[in-house]
């Protein structure tokens, strides 16, 4: 994906948005500029725009430039920056997955959010709260398990069947998949201090693998052509797929989900000024009604515990509140600090145990 920058100018009514900007927009903010970070496609710029537009009109004086993108090509540019420009960062605040908030704690990446700054993070589900409030969870995408329903007529009902004697040969994932590898150990005595649990239970059934892919397709096609028969996989494309006519069934264990969080968070080396803007512009995207629809656009499910939800999403038993609520939760800090270490390891003990 490329990247795009652009200057939103103020067109709409700040009622538009259906609620309100919050308290720390109270105060006009004095004139600055700043750079908010979002992803592309799939409708994730949608109501960021129309939160900045509502800013706008609030804040004439204040310009913020839109850099859409994704994390792999912004994050690392992120970093290199910092390097060089600490107290000019190439963007100021956005959206960050868990990947990318977790490897920014170790770079040093993320400002704490004051709470009284951003009331709306009183309603986000305690169990996503960041150390250090070094962001704030938003969304989340459910995963569990994707399955051919062609080969699989009973739908699997746990995490273990990734591991089952019946899945020998039909399974694909993400190689270096560490949630895999963590669930693994957490149902196994361990947990992600204490991970060799999930290595042997891997290494002992590594030829449960059929393939381990680094792409989505490569999962979608290894499931679609009947080379693999399970997945674990993430709700949101898994229900596209399913809208677009594949043959797949997808399955929250009764273990719940792996909650995947998508973090909004302000960026270090901003100034006063830029860091009243970003934290009315998080506060609002907070805000429940915001949150719902972000939520519905992108198939996401919000963190947010007062998310406006449609009816058909309040009764979609693996799009609604409940799964965020009930989701396992994984310590993606602790992950981030032994995810290299893990690779070595998983090279070592179970890929060379593949046949």
């Amino acid at each position: 994906m490329g990247l795009r920058a652009s200057t939103i100018a103020v067109l709409a009514a700040l009622a538009s948005l259906g609620g309100v900007l919050g308290s720390a927009t109270a105060a006009r903010a004095e004139p600055t500029k700043l750079t908010f970070f979002i992803w592309a496609g799939s409708n994730q710029g949608v109501v960021p725009r129309e939160v900045i537009e509502a800013y706008h009109k609030a804040h004439p004086d204040v310009t913020i430039d839109i850099l859409e993108s994704n994390n792999q090509i912004t994050y690392p540019k992120m970093v290199a920056a910092r390097r060089v420009t600490p107290d000019a960062p190439i963007v100021d605040c956005g959206f960050f997955n868990v990947d990318s908030i977790t490897r920014g704690d170790v770079d040093d990446m993320w400002e704490s959010l004051d709470p009284a700054k951003i009331p709306n993070m009183a309603n986000v589900l305690p169990q996503y709260a960041r150390p250090d409030n070094r962001g704030v969870a938003y969304q989340m995408s459910a995963i569990g398990l994707l399955y051919n329903k062609n080969l699989v007529h009973t739908p699997p009902d746990s995490w273990t069947a990734l591991w089952s004697p019946e899945y020998k040969g039909k399974v694909v994932m993400f190689d270096y998949d560490t949630r895999a590898l963590v669930i693994a150990a957490r149902l196994n005595g361990g947990s992600e201090k204490d991970i060799d649990p999930g290595f042997r239970i891997w290494a002992q059934h590594a030829d449960n693998f059929r393939a381990l892919v680094d792409s989505n397709d490569g999962v979608k096609n290894a499931l679609a052509s009947g080379d693999a028969a399970i997945a674990p996989w993430f709700n949101s494309i898994s229900r596209i797929w399913i809208n677009e006519g594949a043959p797949f069934g997808f399955v929250i264990p009764k273990e719940g989900a792996i909650g995947f969080p998508l973090y909004l968070t302000i960026v270090k080396g901003v100034t006063p000024a830029q860091r009243t803007v970003c934290e009315s512009l998080i506060n609002t995207l907070l805000d429940g009604k915001n949150a719902g629809r972000y939520g519905e656009l992108t198939l996401g499910i919000p963190t947010v515990k007062n998310a406006v939800l449609s009816e058909a999403r309040q009764k979609d038993p693996q799009l609604n509140l409940d799964v965020a609520e009930k989701a396992i939760v994984l310590d993606y800090s602790t992950i981030a600090q032994n995810t290299t270490a893990w690779h070595r390891r998983w090279d070592r003990e179970v890929k060379r145990r593949m046949q």
